[in-house]
């Protein structure tokens, strides 16, 4: 459960990178273009592999939005807790499993496929909140 909660996290966590991603990939791919000295081979192939990039963001930013469709009103509270750092409900990365499921992907096909994009997330170490001394479940601090 510990892998795919980090899977469903990364997901969550790098879908604001995406936008930045993406025009760094056609900043590189107008260079490429402009660069009349490369062999058009080498040019086919690094525009081949600069698609694939925007594609894979494609992709993530779909798995994205089955999460956050699956979540509902909880996904809100649920994004919340992945960017702070606090450990959620285990119910609700049940769920969000289930919408990947849904989608066509496993935890080891995300890690497989995006994991040179996951890399560029920095993470918050996971906590849980305490008030009082008490481990405090976040639904019950939403509720407040």
């Amino acid at each position: 459960m510990r892998t795919e909660r980090r899977t469903i996290d990364n997901v969550i966590l790098i879908n604001p990178l995406i936008c930045g991603l993406q025009n760094v990939i056609e900043r590189e791919q107008e260079s490429v273009i402009a660069d009349l000295v490369t062999p058009a081979h080498k040019i086919v192939q690094k525009l081949f592999k600069l698609d694939n990039r925007r594609i894979d963001l494609c992709n993530l930013n779909v798995l994205y939005g089955f999460i956050e469709r699956a979540l509902g009103d909880k996904f809100g509270l649920f994004r919340s807790c992945v960017f702070g750092g606090v450990a959620g409900d285990s119910d609700d990365y049940k769920i969000a499993l289930s919408a990947i499921e849904l989608a066509g992907y496993t935890v080891e096909r995300i890690n497989t496929e995006f994991e040179y994009l996951f890399k560029l997330i920095k993470r918050k170490p996971k906590r849980a909140v305490k008030s009082a001394g008490f481990t405090v479940n976040y639904k019950a601090v939403a509720s407040n």
